[in-house]
């Protein structure tokens, strides 16, 4: 079985590198972490999208959609997302195996020289910034996904739940900033933007599938970059005082969104993973199998486990008139849960659905990848099949402590008051 193996560049760059012939592919991926901020969190998220619109090299669209065409259909990909009270920037590039080229091309060496001139040759007019029709043409799509996220009204109460409870702190910071922080964006500033990022950002660095990778080529190119920084899970308050905001539009259903602090070890992740899968995580749990079948109290009844931000949420689609009975009713099965009222069937059925997630990881890079993001913050890495067999081992006992550890902090309502 092929092994996840990390390769230090720098203090500031790491380097994992996961092959395996059973892909035809290979993948190059490049995650900056910077710590976000509502000053630079606008700034920062267009820029991905920006810089891999034309490099010098292929300086408009048609060079670079014929580079990758050459490149037997490669392609560029951007993204952004939050952990915790970082902001993660994405550039990646992916192709077939050079196994499969025709003409015995290198293909890791020309598909990580495509991403170095995407990182460090972006486009830029005779001023030094990016070009104005790329930056409107950025700028008007990130305000179009903005009204997409409202419209999406589950990923909406959702994103206000976060606001709420990480109110005046980095991590209730949208991973774009807000549409008004957009809106507000210059050109003039995003190239010095982009030069801070690359000075100043944590990178983690990936080559996945069926290729050989050479750390050299990158140790060469990012020398000279980056800052040290530890990466921690956000800090867990001893106490606080729940928040509570409603917020009425004319829907016919309502959104329940809320939110809970749960404070953890890094070691104890894995069982507060299994714990969030026994409450609401997974079909066998106590939130779908009450909450939602036997009560029939919403439409939708489920947790999700942020181990970066040490957080918890509960999600559900309610008729209005529920909305306050299927609050308690999810406060009454974590009590339960508190009490140690789990039956080993629950565990189970609980622990069966992880270690099954757990071992498909391997079947996908993007999975890989996702699998050592998501563990940026454990002091020790462990691989998949490592978790999976930990994972069978963790108690009863465990599980019904580290429920005792979370503690309510938000609610969100988003209160339906009828279609108009």
């Amino acid at each position: 079985m092929s092994e996840i193996t990390s390769f230090p560049i720098t203090e500031s760059v790491n380097l994992k590198a996961f092959t395996d012939s059973r892909f035809k592919t290979m993948k190059i991926a490049v995650d900056m972490f910077i710590p976000i901020s509502k000053l630079t969190a606008a700034q920062y998220g267009i820029l991905p999208s920006l810089v891999s619109r034309a490099t010098k090299d292929y300086p408009d669209y048609t060079a670079l959609s014929g580079r990758l065409a050459e490149l037997y259909g490669a392609s560029l990909d951007s993204g952004v997302r939050k952990m915790g009270t970082y902001q993660v920037l994405s550039l990646s590039v992916s192709g077939i195996s050079s196994r499969y080229a025709l003409e015995k091309e290198d293909m890791f060496r020309e598909l990580s020289s495509l991403l170095f001139s995407v990182l460090f040759d972006p486009l830029k007019n005779a001023e030094g910034n990016f070009l104005p029709e790329h930056f409107e043409q950025e700028k008007r799509q990130l305000l179009e996904l903005k009204d997409t996220e409202f419209n999406d009204k589950i990923l909406y109460a959702h994103q206000r739940c976060e606001e709420v409870m990480f109110l005046g702190e980095p991590a209730g910071v949208d991973r774009y900033g807000s549409k008004e922080e957009i809106a507000a964006l210059k050109l003039e500033e995003l190239s010095d933007a982009w030069d801070e990022l690359l000075k100043s950002s944590r990178y983690e660095i990936f080559l996945l599938g069926d290729c050989e990778p050479e750390p050299s080529l990158f140790q060469d190119r990012f020398q000279n970059f980056g800052a040290p920084r530890k990466l921690n899970y956000l800090p867990c308050p001893s106490s606080l005082e729940p928040r509570r905001v409603t917020e009425e539009l004319p829907l016919s259903q309502s959104k329940l969104s809320m939110g809970f602090r749960v404070n953890f070890r890094p070691e104890e992740r894995l069982t507060f993973q299994l714990m969030n899968a026994v409450l609401g995580g997974t079909p066998s749990s106590k939130l779908f199998r009450n909450v939602r079948e036997k009560e029939s109290l919403c439409y939708y009844c489920s947790s999700s486990f942020d181990a970066g931000s040490r957080a918890l949420y509960v999600e559900s689609g309610v008729e209005t008139e529920n909305l306050e009975r299927t609050e308690q009713e999810v406060l009454h099965q974590l009590s339960l849960l508190q009490a140690g009222e789990v039956t080993e069937e629950e565990l189970h059925s609980a622990k069966m659905a992880l270690r099954n997630a757990m071992r498909s990881v391997r079947d996908s890079l993007n999975a890989v990848e996702n699998w050592c993001i998501s563990r940026i913050f454990e002091p020790v890495f462990e691989s998949p099949e490592a978790s999976a067999e930990r994972l069978m081992k963790v108690t009863k006992e465990e599980v019904v402590s580290a429920a005792n550890r979370v503690m309510p902090a938000a609610v969100f309502c988003l209160k339906g008051c009828g279609e108009r």
